[in-house]
């Protein structure tokens, strides 16, 4: 039965058939495969990544195809676009690390060219020995020979070369008449010229030995340069590819809403040519009733006195009215037939974002974040009932209980969920009361998840610790008996006690609303339990598709009436609220 079935398992069993195998780690022209850690975080995969490839952990980053990974979410959009496929990861080294690992490899170069060097010059200096003793002997064998020389050939020389002397001192007597008569000022100007152009010569050799220096160094550099500016062309092109994937898929939907939005017009043209002959109609029966109107207008002037009567007793029949509905069908202990159920959505405590029809029964979100499945931090979507759920069962086993029927939904992303359905101790007035509009509350929905919602304390009301709570107060209000309401304001108030400020804390679960579509039936049931916690189970028309158990909510015996709250958000755009129905047996 719906009150007596267990939790479902784990959420992540759900979807494990749909992650792929293994990641593909590829860092330069290397690629190694590793497990997907659990859970997938970016920490887990950084220190596998290290691991497989041997390098530091803080040293490189990871990157899919639509940019860099840097936080859980991007790293499990990864995994899940890859689909069944191995996912792959590109690991990029940071700059400095590539300029180490540069220096690392010139370093060893160059140790090597000095190893080599010193056995060179360990070598030669044992050849230098060996020649030196070779140039000994040669030298002896040179002198001998020279000796032998003098005494044969260069006395004869030196005999003619005394000979020759007066011949050369005739000669240069000739010659310095001669160089008398040369202009000496113009060789020195020349020398002058001479050396000015040698030093101009040796700074022209220098610039040009420095440019073939520096050349190799300029061209590797503007070479590497070369080489990243292809790798950042390479990833804006990845970049722009994956922004022209998000366009093509937001253009498919705003075609879908452009169909959706022409097919509205053509129904509201049609409404619009009946009003319009409804319209006829009544302006010519409105030309009858203008002739008639001399007569009638004492008539009319007796009626209005009669409509004051009625709208002055309207409200108290009303009220009688409600009070009485459904309080002949069940009686028990503790039985609140004074309680205004809820009929609708309350006009005031919702988002600043959410619209309600004329008749306050559908709710239509149209927030961004909301939009996007971002639900903490915001009221965006926020709609509340104008009273509380219905209570069935007995004294310590209640069970409070409301449908909604999804009336639009919109295509969004997969990963963005959908609505959120749950219940609130504070009623709609305390809720719209409220500064921020913070309630103490528990919703299940959006993608696979689960939400703890804290009010905190409003500072524009002062605090009344006599003030009766609004989950005792519709039956003490109107007189029922509600047992120990001091004992259960003590228990509730040490479940969940006072807060300076609010707070929406989210967890896994394992029902994803992304998948409701138009007309499916939300039923939502909460029971508090008698030792510890409470449940909140959810069907959708007539399945159980959620168990999910709350340990840290208030028992039965220190809570009362809880009241519908929704969250439209992620594919729920516009929900409508089903009054008086009860749980299905099954």
């Amino acid at each position: 039965s719906l009150l007596g079935r267990g939790p479902f398992v784990a959420q992540h069993e759900a979807g494990a058939a749909e992650m792929p195998v293994e990641v593909i780690f590829r860092y330069a022209d290397r690629q190694e495969k590793a497990p997907i850690p659990i859970p997938p975080t970016v920490e887990g995969s950084l220190k596998v990544a290290a691991e497989k490839l041997g390098i530091p952990k803080g040293s490189f980053d990871i990157y899919d195809r639509y940019g860099r990974i840097e936080s859980d979410e991007d790293l499990q959009r990864a995994i899940h676009m890859a689909g069944k496929q191995d996912c792959l990861i590109e690991v990029r080294e940071h700059e400095h690390y590539k300029r180490l690992r540069r220096v690392e490899r010139r370093h060893d170069t160059v140790d090597d060219r000095l190893d080599k060097i010193e056995a060179a010059l360990r070598e030669s200096n044992d050849d230098f020995l060996q020649r030196l003793e070779d140039a000994r002997k040669e030298a002896a064998d040179a002198t001998e020979r020279l000796t032998k020389r003098l005494d044969l050939d260069v006395m004869k020389n030196i005999t003619e070369l005394f000979s020759s002397r007066n011949q050369l001192q005739k000669d240069q007597r000739i010659i310095e008449e001669k160089l008398s008569q040369i202009d000496v000022a113009e060789l020195q100007r020349i020398a002058a010229q001479t050396v000015a152009l040698r030093d101009e010569v040796r700074d022209a050799v220098r610039k040009v030995n420095a440019m073939q220096e520096s050349w190799p160094r300029e061209r590797a550099r503007l070479e590497e340069m070369c080489i990243e500016s292809q790798k950042d062309l390479y990833e804006l092109q990845r970049y722009m590819q994956g922004k022209l994937d998000v366009c093509i898929e937001a253009d498919s939907d705003l075609r879908r809403e452009q169909q959706l939005v022409g097919e509205r017009m053509a129904l509201i043209a049609d409404d619009v040519r009946l009003a319009k002959a409804s319209h006829d109609s009544l302006e010519k029966r409105c030309s009858l009733a203008l002739e008639e109107n001399e007569e009638l207008r004492t008539l009319v002037g007796s009626l209005r006195e009669d409509s004051e009567h009625l709208k002055a007793d309207q409200g108290q029949v009303r009220t009688r009215v409600c009070v009485l509905e459904g309080s002949a069908t069940e009686k028990w202990k503790g039985f609140c037939p004074g309680v205004l159920y809820f009929k609708s959505w309350h006009r005031y405590a919702k988002g600043d974002d959410v619209y309600f029809s004329p008749d306050m029964t559908v709710a239509t979100g149209r927030g961004f974040l909301a939009a996007t499945g971002m639900v903490c931090g915001n009221i965006e979507g926020l709609a509340v009932a104008d009273g509380p759920c219905r209570r069935f069962g007995t004294p310590g086993c209640y069970s409070s209980y409301y449908e909604v029927e999804v009336d639009e939904v919109k295509a969004v992303p997969d990963g963005m969920g959908g609505l959120w359905v749950g219940f609130a101790l504070q009623s709609s007035e305390e809720i719209s009361s409220h500064r921020a509009k913070e309630f103490d509350g528990w919703l299940v929905g959006g993608y696979s998840k689960a939400m703890v919602c804290r009010a905190g304390t409003n500072p524009d009301l002062p605090v009344d610790e006599s003030k009766l709570p609004a989950t005792f107060a519709p039956g003490v209000m109107e007189g029922a008996a509600v047992p120990n309401v001091k004992l259960a304001m003590e228990l509730l108030r040490k479940a969940l006690p006072p807060r300076q400020s609010g707070e929406m804390r989210e967890f896994g679960s394992n029902w994803n609303s992304q998948n409701l579509r138009i007309g499916d039936r939300i039923g939502v049931l909460w029971r508090s339990n008698r030792n510890v916690g409470a449940r909140l189970r959810v069907s959708v028309n007539g399945v159980i598709v959620l168990t999910q158990e709350f340990v840290d909510a208030p028992t039965a015996e220190a809570v009362g009436f809880f009241t519908p709250i929704v969250r439209l958000a992620g594919s729920g755009k516009s929900v409508r609220l089903m009054p008086g129905l009860s749980p299905p047996a099954k």
